[in-house]
C-alpha cells in the first residue's frame, strides 16, 4: 500500500556481510544539473510568460513545483526500521508525475514493464512496430487526446487485420490478433514528437472449436509494409478530415506564442526544433556538430518504409524464449523522457544536452538557454486523464478470450503464496526462491529488488527485517527528526588544546 510512494532513483551501493544485496540511498535530485535548472529558473519563466498574457495550464506548472519537491525529505517521507537491530532510514516521497521527472519516469518503467512481462504479453513471438507522424499531426495529437484515441483504433486495426490476412485467417472465422500501444510524446533531443510504439503479437491466434491455437509470421516483407502504411495513411487523414480537425495544407505557417494557447506554441516549437521564448523565438536551436560527420548511406533501412512524413519501422523482433529481452524491450518503450546522466551545464549558463547517436548530419548535442529548455520540458508534459498505455485485440481489457492467453495470475499467486510458506520453513530464513518457478505479482521491493538489487526489507547491518513504521507529513516533526539525523551524522570536533574529541 506504501509501496508507490518509494522514491527509485537511488545510487546503488554494496553492502558488505550480505551476499548480492545493495543498500538503499537516496538519489538527492538537489545535486543534479536538472533539479538546479528549474529551481533557478523557474519564477522567472513562469513570470516571462504571464507577462505574454500567455500563462501555462495549472497541470503543467503542477509538474513543475511536485518535481522540485520529489526525493527531498524536506516535504515528507517514511521511517523504515530494523526489528533487531534497530537499524533506521529514510525513505523520501515522490511526486509521481509523468512528464520529465527521471526518478518517477524510471519507477513507471520498471512497473509498466515488470506488468507487460508478467501478466500480459504471453510466450510468443513478439515484434515491435514503431510509427511516426508528419509535424503538424504530431501537435495534432499532442493537444488533442480525442485524436490519439481515433488514430490508434486505426493503426491497431489495420496492423491486426495484415496480420491475420497473412496467416491465412480471417476475423469471421474467429482469429484474433494482439497489441499493446505506448505513446511517446518525447524524442532523442528533447523534442515534442508524439508516436506510437506498439508491441504486436508476431501472428495470430486462430480459433478451432473454442481452443486457441497460435500461428506464428515470418518477418514482414517490405512490399508487405509500403501497402500497410498506404491504408493507414489514407485511412488516417480520411478520419481527422471528416472530423474537422484536419486541413491539408503543405504550408504549415509558424505558430506564435501569442496567438494560440501557451502549452501549444511551446509545442510547436519544440516540434519544429525551434527556440519557444526569449529574443531569439522562431530561430532554431544551437547545435554542437562533429568535424566531419559520418557518411549516409542511401540504401533503405531493412523494416522500414516512409511517404509525407509518416514512417513505420518493423526490425525489433523477440522469440518466445526470449523473454529477457522482450522485458528490456518493454522497459524501452517505457523510458522516461530525460537522461540525467546526458545533461550538463556549460560555463555559460547554458544547458548541454547530449545525444545517445549523433544525427546523421554529425549533431552530437543541443544547447539551451535556461528558459528555453524549461519550455521544452513544458512541452513534453502529457495532458490529464490521457492513458499512454492501450491494450488492442486479445490483449484488450475486455477481450473475451484473453484469460486464455495471458500469463494466469490466479496460479501465480497460489505459487507465491507456496513459496512464501516454504521461506518460513528453511532454516536460516533462507530467502532464494525456486528459480524454475513462474513469477508471480510483485510488490514495489520486490521490483527494486528484480531491477536494481536494492532490497527494502533487508537490514543492511544484521540482515534482519526492515519494516515501515511511520509516514511522516508534519512539518515540525520533519524538521525535528532531520536536525537529530544531522546531528547524528555531524563528524566529531577535535580540540588541539586537550587533545579530546566531542560529538555533538
Amino acid at each position: 500500500m506504501l509501496a508507490t510512494m518509494f522514491s527509485l532513483a537511488s545510487a546503488v551501493q554494496p553492502v558488505m556481510g550480505i551476499a548480492n544485496q545493495h543498500l538503499y540511498r537516496r538519489h538527492r535530485p538537489e545535486q543534479t544539473a536538472l533539479y538546479l535548472v528549474i529551481e533557478a529558473n523557474l519564477t522567472p519563466f513562469l513570470e516571462h510568460l504571464q507577462e505574454r498574457a500567455a500563462p501555462l495550464p495549472r497541470f503543467v506548472t503542477d509538474e513543475f513545483k511536485d518535481y522540485l519537491r520529489c526525493g527531498r525529505l524536506e516535504y515528507g517521507f517514511i521511517r523504515v526500521k530494523c526489528d533487531g537491530c534497530r537499524h533506521e532510514h529514510l525513505v523520501a516521497f515522490s511526486c509521481k508525475r509523468r512528464g520529465f521527472c527521471p526518478s518517477c519516469g524510471a519507477r513507471r518503467m520498471i512497473e509498466s514493464s515488470a506488468h507487460l512481462i508478467d501478466h500480459v504479453l504471453p510466450p510468443v513471438s513478439i515484434r515491435q512496430w514503431v510509427l511516426a507522424f508528419p509535424w503538424p499531426l504530431r501537435l495534432l495529437l499532442s493537444t488533442r487526446p480525442e485524436a490519439v484515441t481515433r488514430v490508434l483504433a486505426i493503426v491497431t486495426r489495420a496492423i491486426e487485420t495484415a496480420l491475420i490476412r497473412r496467416a491465412g485467417l480471417t476475423r469471421k472465422s474467429g482469429a484474433y490478433g494482439g497489441i499493446v500501444t505506448l505513446i511517446q510524446h518525447f524524442g532523442s533531443s528533447l523534442n515534442l514528437n508524439v508516436h506510437l510504439h506498439m508491441l504486436v503479437l508476431d501472428g495470430a491466434y486462430a480459433n478451432d472449436h473454442g481452443k486457441l491455437r497460435f500461428q506464428p509470421l515470418p518477418a514482414p516483407a517490405r512490399a508487405m509494409m509500403t501497402q500497410l502504411l498506404d491504408t493507414i495513411v489514407l485511412r488516417v487523414l480520411r478520419c481527422l478530415e471528416r472530423d474537422g480537425l484536419l486541413i491539408r495544407d503543405p504550408e504549415q505557417p509558424w505558430l506564435d506564442l501569442a496567438a494560440r494557447d501557451a502549452l501549444d506554441a511551446l509545442g510547436a516549437a519544440s516540434i519544429q526544433y525551434r527556440i519557444a521564448i526569449g529574443p531569439h523565438a522562431g530561430r532554431q536551436v544551437l547545435t554542437l556538430k562533429l568535424a566531419a560527420p559520418a557518411a549516409t548511406s542511401s540504401v533503405p533501412k531493412p523494416f522500414t518504409v516512409a511517404r509525407d512524413g509518416f514512417s513505420l519501422n518493423a526490425a525489433v523482433a523477440c522469440a518466445p524464449h526470449q523473454r529477457d529481452r522482450i522485458e528490456r524491450l518493454c522497459r524501452y518503450i517505457t523510458r522516461p523522457a530525460l537522461a540525467l546522466e546526458r545533461l550538463s551545464t556549460n560555463g555559460a549558463g547554458q544547458v548541454v544536452y547530449q545525444l545517445k547517436t549523433p544525427y546523421r548530419d554529425g549533431t552530437t548535442h543541443f544547447v539551451f538557454e535556461p528558459i528555453e529548455f524549461l519550455a521544452r520540458l513544458a512541452a513534453l508534459v502529457p495532458r490529464p486523464r490521457g492513458n499512454l498505455v492501450r491494450y488492442h485485440g486479445i490483449l484488450a481489457p475486455n477481450a473475451k478470450h484473453r484469460s486464455a492467453v495471458v500469463p494466469n495470475p490466479s496460479q501465480q499467486n497460489r505459487r507465491r503464496r507456496t513459496r512464501a510458506h516454504a521461506r518460513l520453513q528453511v532454516p536460516g530464513g533462507d530467502r532464494q526462491a525456486d528459480p524454475d518457478a513462474p513469477t508471480a505479482p510483485m510488490t514495489w521491493m520486490e521490483r527494486l529488488r528484480r531491477v536494481f538489487a536494492i532490497d527494502l526489507s533487508i537490514c543492511p547491518d544484521c540482515g534482519g527485517r526492515l519494516r515501515v513504521i511511520a509516514d511522516v507529513t508534519r512539518p515540525d516533526i520533519i524538521q525535528k527528526i532531520l536536525e537529530h539525523v544531522a546531528r547524528q551524522q555531524a563528524p566529531p570536533e577535535f580540540s588541539a588544546s586537550s587533545g579530546s574529541i566531542t560529538v555533538h
